[in-house]
């Protein structure tokens, strides 16, 4: 963290307030030579002359020392680093700040502004390619406008058309112009209705992206929850011995709900009914733990976890019937995985997931979930993005950090690590990743497959991919590959190829909409390698 001159603060304080420096050495009861080298960073200050100097320039003694504004001008690098400035002069910015704090907080006010509006930018794109009505009407206004275009140039370029040919083409073009402003008014009308419901953004198009939203405004951490499951943790645990949770979970189920837990060799029954819980022998044990865990959760806390789905950014029934599943998911992993122990174990482990689960008897996904929420403040973890896809490219379960936003309706970058690690079963693949606009984050995914499928039945396959801002790869066992700056390998990226601003990349599949000129490689590239 940045340090922030308390002399400087002390003298512009001073200044405009019009004290002199020999009354304020008087007033707190020191000489005027050192409040001289105080002012001048000669000599530090803290304890009760600070207090004293603050109570006389009328500032909380916070703002004198600069714990406040170092991380102002902690942020204020970091945007220098995001927008590629090749040096920034610490010493002058924390000179800056010292003199004209406010202006530090305007620029990082500013840069936020910035970034929501790209984020904006590329969430109404990804809106306009994947929304099918949308997709519709400007493919008809497309149309509509090469129509017009082509009859006005015959027109143009035949003043001698016979009146007749001349009358029924400029009809057409009326025509085609009234569809077009029709159209127009359409697609005008769609995005003002979902914007109207919304102060942020746009609505989301399905229930599933209502709560993908939700989970992301929350922060991916509830508080409500962590500390509901801590009672019930408290309540079914007897003693402290591994494996013991299981048992435990299943003694509450019986004992105080009345449900029978059984098994059901190769299947099991959807858990709806009040007195029943089945699980498969031959699952795995971490999904049946996980099972019995939700089966719980949804017994123990069925109000808590109805109250939470009842946001007003959830629109409909529908959303909050996988709301519901989604937070009991999440208290689920919350039971099997408590906080404190957790947090302490991931830093210890340096966050390497296979040990982890090992020490938790969680699968890799499970792990990877319960890691994005180590967000409590005071006590957090790193933060983690977190993203998954399967084969064909469809993606889910999308977590959004500043500065990386997951793709939700179209595929991400094809050379993110999530589609690397389908070639690498069994392997955890990291990345260290550049975006154009120069941030970089560390890259982790890995390819699983979901439980047994019967005979003949093709597996059920997912990459999982977290990230973390660059500055915690130190932090991560993953990237200790990145460790020597002259040896790591970064790979440039970017987020989709619409919002790609980036003309030399070879996975290039659409021409960028931010960056017109990519349009000739893209053309080049697909042309037939034997042409001329």
């Amino acid at each position: 963290m940045a340090e922030i001159s308390a002399g400087e603060r002390i003298r512009t304080l001073r200044l405009a307030k019009g004290i002199s420096q020999a009354d304020l050495a008087a007033t707190v009861e020191i000489s005027g030579s050192y409040l001289n080298l105080i002012e001048k960073d000669k000599r530090t200050i803290g304890g009760t002359l600070l207090r004293r100097l603050a109570d006389v320039l009328e500032v909380p003694s916070s703002q004198l020392s600069g714990v406040e504004d170092a991380a102002l001008v902690h942020d204020l690098m970091e945007i220098g680093r995001v927008m590629g400035l090749p040096s920034i002069d610490q010493a002058a910015l924390n000179r800056v700040i010292a003199q004209a704090p406010s202006w530090g907080h305007a620029m990082v006010t500013l840069f936020q502004r910035y970034k929501d509006a790209s984020e904006t930018a590329i969430a109404l794109s990804d809106r306009l390619s994947q929304d099918p009505q949308l997709r519709e009407l400007s493919h008809s206004v497309l149309t509509q406008i090469s129509s017009i275009r082509s009859f006005a140039e015959i027109l143009k370029d035949f003043p001698d058309l016979p009146e007749d040919e001349r009358e029924r083409f400029s009809s057409i073009i009326a025509t085609q112009s009234d569809q077009l402003g029709s159209r127009a008014r359409e697609m005008i009308n769609l995005l003002e209705s979902e914007a109207d419901q919304s102060d942020e953004r746009p609505r989301s198009v399905s229930a599933v992206n209502e709560v993908e939203d939700l989970v992301n405004a929350l922060g991916n951490h509830l508080p409500t929850l962590e500390e509901a499951v801590s009672v019930i943790r408290g309540t079914i645990i007897k003693r402290d011995m591994r494996g013991s949770i299981t048992a435990a979970m299943i003694d509450r189920l019986t004992q105080h709900h009345g449900v029978e837990v059984v098994t059901i060799e190769g299947k099991q029954i959807p858990d709806h009914e009040a007195d029943l819980l089945s699980y498969d022998p031959s699952a795995p044990r971490t999904a049946t733990r996980f099972r019995i865990a939700f089966g719980l959760i949804r017994r123990e806390i069925p109000d808590l976890i109805d109250a939470l789905a009842q946001n007003d950014r959830l629109s409909g029934e529908d959303a909050r019937i996988i709301a519901r599943r989604a937070f009991t998911s999440y208290a689920a992993g919350a039971l099997l995985f408590p906080y404190d122990a957790f947090l302490q174990a991931a830093e210890q482990d340096r966050y390497d997931l296979d040990r982890l689960a090992q020490r938790f008897d969680g699968s890799f996904e499970q792990i990877a979930h319960r890691l994005t929420t180590l967000r409590k403040p005071g006590a957090e973890g790193v933060p983690f993005a977190f993203l998954r896809c399967d084969p064909s490219g469809n993606i889910s379960k999308p977590l959004s950090l500043p500065g990386l936003r997951m793709p939700r309706l179209g595929g991400a970058c094809p050379i993110w690590a999530v589609y690397a690690a389908f070639s690498s079963p069994g392997r955890t693949i990291a990345q260290l990743a550049a975006l154009p606009s120069g941030e970089r984050f560390l890259f982790v995914a890995r390819r699983i497959i979901k439980g047994v499928q019967p005979i003949g039945q093709p597996p059920v396959v997912y990459s999982l991919m977290l990230a973390c801002d660059a500055v915690h790869a130190d932090r991560l066992v993953y990237g200790d590959a990145f460790r020597n700056p002259s040896d790591a390998i970064t790979t440039p990226v970017g987020f989709t190829c619409r919002t790609c601003s980036r003309e030399d990349c070879g996975q290039r599949a659409q021409p960028s909409i931010v960056q017109p000129s990519v349009v000739q490689p893209l053309i080049d590239q697909q042309a037939p390698q034997d042409a001329v």
